[in-house]
Parts: C-alpha cells; sequence; structure tokens
C-alpha cells in the first residue's frame, strides 16, 4: 500500500479516513476501522454528554492500540465545548473538525498537541482552514453524503484546485469507496480519503438491518437532496419520506413544517428501528458500486487488491 503524507501525518497503513457519521461513529466500527489500518474517528454528536463520549473513546483504547480521532460538527446541532473538553481529556491525538470554523478551539487542540483536520466544501473555506493552523485539511465534493456545500462542484474538480492553492496535505471526500477511486484520488492529488456511505454497508457498524438491506439494492441515483429550502442543503438516501419531504419544501413548507422530517429524534429511530419512514440519513452516490455487507477488514482488503489491480493496469499502458 503505498505511503503518503496522510499516512505519515496520522501514522496509519492505509490512507482511508472513516467519515464523521452521526450516531454511527461509535467505538465498533471506529475500533474496527483502526484496527484494520485506517483511521476511526469518533463522532462527538453520537453522545448524549462529554462523559458518555468518554466511556466510549475507552471501549476504543481498550480494543485498538492504533490510532484514531474524533469529529466535531461544530454549529450544526449543539455546542462542542464539552466534546472538545472531552478530546483533550482523554489525550485524543487527532480531530477533525466540520461545519463552522474551528478557531475558537485552535489554541486549546493545538496546545494539547493534537492534529486538526478541517471538512471544507469549497478550496475558499480550506485555505481558511490552513491559515488557522490546520494540518490537513478534507475537500467535500459534490457526490458526498451530507452537506456537499453551495457550489456543488464535483471531487474530479476540487482535488485538483485544492492541490494547486494549498500547502498541506488534502483529503478527498465524496464518492470514495472502492480502490480505484482511491488510486484516483491520489493521482489528483490528494494524499487520502475519507470514506462514509462505504461503512454504512459494513458488519461492525451499530445501524439497523433493515436500512443495511434497503441500501445493498441502491444505485448512484437513488439519493435525492434536501433541506435547500432551508439553506443546509444535503444528500440523502432516497426513501418515499425522503421525497415527500423534498416536495412540501418545494412547495413552501416551513421550517416548523420541516423540522420532524429532519429532527435528530427522527434520524435516531431510523438508524435503530429501521423505520424507513421517518427521519433522513446522509448517503452519497457511490452507494450504487456497494452491493454486500462486508466486515471492515475485508472491505480495506478489497480496496486494497483493487488499488493493485489498477496500478497494474495503468503500468500496462502505453504512454
Amino acid at each position: 500500500m503505498m505511503q503518503t503524507e496522510i499516512t505519515r501525518l496520522f501514522s496509519i497503513k492505509y490512507p482511508i479516513i472513516q467519515g464523521g457519521l452521526q450516531g454511527l461513529g461509535t467505538s465498533p466500527l471506529v475500533s474496527a476501522v483502526s484496527n484494520a489500518g485506517g483511521l476511526g474517528l469518533i463522532t462527538a454528536g453520537s453522545y448524549e454528554d462529554k462523559q458518555e463520549m468518554l466511556k466510549d473513546i475507552e471501549v476504543v483504547k481498550k480494543n485498538t492500540n492504533n490510532p484514531f480521532g474524533v469529529n466535531l460538527a461544530i454549529g450544526i446541532r449543539r455546542p462542542m465545548d464539552e466534546f472538545v473538553e472531552g478530546v483533550i481529556e482523554a489525550n485524543v491525538p487527532i480531530v477533525f473538525t466540520s461545519g463552522n470554523n474551528p478557531e475558537k478551539y485552535m489554541d486549546d487542540l493545538k496546545a494539547a498537541g493534537i492534529k486538526v483536520v478541517h471538512v471544507a466544501p469549497s478550496v475558499r473555506f480550506a485555505k481558511k482552514a490552513e491559515s488557522l493552523g490546520c494540518d490537513a485539511v478534507v475537500v467535500n465534493g459534490y457526490e458526498c453524503g451530507g452537506h456537499p456545500g453551495k457550489d456543488d462542484t464535483t471531487s474530479l474538480t476540487l482535488i485538483q484546485k485544492a492541490k494547486k492553492e494549498l500547502s498541506i496535505p488534502i483529503i478527498a471526500a465524496g464518492g470514495f469507496s472502492t480502490g480505484r477511486s482511491v488510486l484516483a484520488a491520489i493521482v489528483l492529488g490528494a494524499s487520502g480519503v475519507q470514506m462514509g456511505t462505504r461503512f454504512l454497508l459494513s458488519k461492525e457498524i451499530n445501524l439497523h438491518q433493515q436500512v443495511k438491506e434497503y441500501l445493498e439494492n441502491m444505485q448512484e441515483t437513488d439519493t435525492i437532496m434536501v433541506k435547500q429550502s432551508i439553506g443546509k442543503k444535503a444528500r440523502v438516501m432516497k426513501t418515499e419520506h425522503a421525497m415527500e419531504l423534498s416536495h412540501i419544501e418545494k412547495q413552501g413548507a416551513t421550517f416548523d413544517e420541516i423540522f420532524p422530517y429532519i429532527s435528530g429524534e427522527a434520524y435516531k429511530e431510523l438508524i435503530t428501528t429501521g423505520n424507513l419512514d421517518v427521519g433522513i440519513m446522509a448517503l452519497g452516490q457511490t452507494i450504487g458500486l456497494i452491493d454486500e455487507v462486508k466486515t471492515v477488514s475485508a472491505i480495506f482488503e478489497e480496496i486494497n487488491e483493487e488499488i493493485q489491480l489498477a496500478f497494474r493496469e495503468f503500468l500496462e499502458l502505453r504512454i
């Protein structure tokens, strides 16, 4: 497997980072990703409070000797102050931030010796993260699950643009789930990739089996953009419920009418009970390339084999 700036920065075997998965980025998945040689990320927003997160961090530490980190979504659902405190208390070596500007936390995180990576949907925001002292940046392309930003720029363009204008390592997100896509990201200028959708179909993730079975049969066209009317555009799994949300938004629904569809409680019911008639779940277009639930270790083995095959095919080309 190739070594890159990202594998060296995080002391990991593969340049693959697990995405911040609300309610799902918890110890079983995080431990499995780190044990497989990638970087697992605890998702702080999955926990009621700092103490609950700290308990799960201890579980990760017991289950893996490899590096892992914490994802902090700033200003998305609730304040992250206590979770930043928890990260520092637990001596977590790596933090990924997303959402709003992480500037208010940078001094404390850097003083604790923590490597900080910010997720940005545009080169403009990525350059701001670099100026704040971030050690690396994730550039989030239009194909991604969740929030792609306002510019609708695909990963194919965004990675190359970021490579031209940034000096810190770049991690590509949005459309990456296979070995071929990892290799493509590296060729385009990234030093690693972040995958969220791929791990939804892992055996270790705490996602209801009924949702996994639904995902197994989905294609790249089976996502839908919602929350556009409130300025928080998100790509989500296409269900009857999500399409209904899209419809009422187009009809001019108020926030009070939209809220039951997007509330945290509705989402929690979806992922824990498998009820597809409530909530919405972030999902990237790359779901069309995934059709089987596998262990995380098997996913990494498959990705590595695909990289080797694609690289051999490239070497055989006559240029």
